[in-house]
């Protein structure tokens, strides 16, 4: 009869079972890397962000967040139309940098293999 592996389990400051999670190391970023585009809700934020604050400036972060939140729920299609065809502009540009950076590193990774094989 074939072994059953045991999970491993351990006992939580709430009295719990929980599994235990084995770690794995998250890789490294290349900060030479493109970064993603903001979304057009983030693009928003960015340009209302100061007025919303002068408008209530008791207001928390969250509070902030919440207020913004509620303002570009309220917006129409066509009141979004600016943020989303910046965002669609960001997208493209992300796009052709990202190409552009993934075929020189592997070009790079293709000399570092060449250099090991002689």
């Amino acid at each position: 009869m074939p072994k059953v592996a045991k999970k491993e389990t351990k006992v939580t400051k709430r009295g719990k079972n929980e599994e235990v999670k084995k770690r794995k190391r998250k890789a490294k970023k290349d900060p030479n890397a493109p970064k993603n585009p903001m979304s057009a809700y983030l693009l928003f934020c960015e340009e209302w962000r100061e007025k919303v604050k002068a408008q209530n400036p008791d207001s928390s972060f969250g509070e902030l967040g919440r207020l913004l939140g509620e303002q570009w729920r309220a917006y129409t299609d066509d009141q979004k139309a600016p943020y989303i065809a910046k965002h669609e502009k960001a997208k493209a540009k992300y796009a052709t940098e990202k190409a552009a950076y993934d075929a020189k590193k592997a070009q790079e990774d293709e000399d570092e293999d060449e250099d090991e094989s002689d």
